[in-house]
């Protein structure tokens, strides 16, 4: 017994070790090219590097008999990339961001010159085109979540960006993605499914998101690669923030109080229909954490960790008045009824 449960460990394992990379493939960026000299002609056997600024954790390549040259899961962020053959100058492109989801395409023009002589390229010239796939996508990165308002810091409201999507009028809240169906969508959270079990395709999912913990995400529409499968609707690829090399964190608070020149609710008039003041009712939401991330070995492994706690307050002391502006009416408990001799009396008859 202990053999054949030695054995279901190991294959647990394996299984294990083969199903994470696929599965967080479509979670990580990628870069490719094409080689090539001065006079156009294809350069193979180019040592091609990619260096994570952050992290400063590097995959190096060597171009083939075509010139190209292909790096696949890579950690989304700002890598530094460089590509060397004796008797050419060094390729060097300081700093390029990869995206989640994304085939960035970097062709390197090798000149004549020694190793030790630098060719330095800007990133901006760059095309931010995935020339690899035919998926039609939208990026919203780290600058959009602090830059445009959400009043609910919830960063799954910035699907809208998207071309072809909208907000739907029923209670689920989600989005409709080309016409179809809000339960249609598919949220991946750093390669992992994030669907609610019994109403999948809704923001949220089983994990929320905030934008002080997500990185980026991207917004696919049309076109899915051979990945994906499952809905039919959009697919909504999350990668949350890791560590690196230095420590950050930081610390927030929103508040929210109409006391400050807040509006009344529509049921909450300033003055009911018998001529009487009413007071306002309370409406207080506060949302607070903190963010913290650094290495645990430099170079090697690091860590990041978040928290956001939400607090609302919102009691609603008219609601007789609320019930008599509808036309309808309230039954409110008597004193008797509230007595717990005649609340046992009434279960024991039942």
């Amino acid at each position: 017994m202990q053999s054949l449960s030695a054995v279901r460990t190991v294959i647990f394992v394996l299984l294990l070790a083969v199903v994470l990379p696929l599965q967080m493939q479509a979670q990580n960026a990628a870069v490719s090219g094409t080689v090539t000299d001065s006079t156009g002609a294809v350069v193979s056997g180019v040592q091609v590097t990619v260096r994570n600024i952050a992290t400063n954790l590097s995959r190096t390549t060597t171009s083939g008999a075509t010139g190209a040259y292909s790096i696949t899961n890579l950690e989304v962020g700002a890598y530094e990339i460089t590509a060397k053959k004796e008797g050419f100058r060094t390729f060097h492109l300081p700093s390029v961001d990869l995206t989640v989801a994304h085939v960035s395409t970097i062709d390197a023009e090798l000149l004549p010159g020694a190793a030790s002589e630098e060719v330095t390229v800007r990133a901006d010239s760059v095309a931010a085109i995935d020339f690899e796939t035919s998926q039609v996508s939208n990026l919203v990165d780290q600058e959009q979540m602090k830059d445009l308002p959400l009043i609910t810091r919830d960063p799954y409201s910035l699907v809208l960006l998207s071309p072809g999507t909208s907000q739907t009028n029923t209670g689920l809240g989600g989005f409709t993605i080309n016409g179809s169906r809000e339960r249609n969508n598919n949220f991946l959270l750093d390669g992992v499914d994030n669907n609610d079990t019994s109403v999948p395709g809704i923001p949220d999912g089983v994990l929320s998101a905030n934008p002080d913990s997500t990185q980026e995400f991207r917004v696919i529409t049309n076109n899915f690669n051979a990945e994906y499968g499952r809905n039919t609707g959009a697919i909504i690829e999350v990668v949350t923030k890791s560590g690196t090399n230095q420590f950050h964190g930081g610390a927030y608070e929103f508040g929210r109080w109409n006391s400050f020149g807040g509006a009344r609710d529509w049921f909450n008039p300033a003055i009911d229909s018998t001529g009487a003041s009413t007071r306002m009712n309370p409406y207080v939401r506060n949302q607070f954490g903190y963010t913290i991330g650094g290495p645990i070995i430099k170079n090697r492994l690091f860590f990041f960790g978040d928290y956001q706690g939400t607090r609302r307050s919102n009691g609603t002391p008219a609601a007789s008045n609320s019930a008599r502006m509808l036309g309808t009416s309230v039954a409110m408990p008597t004193p008797r009824m509230k007595r717990p001799s005649d609340m046992r009396s009434k279960v024991a008859t039942c």
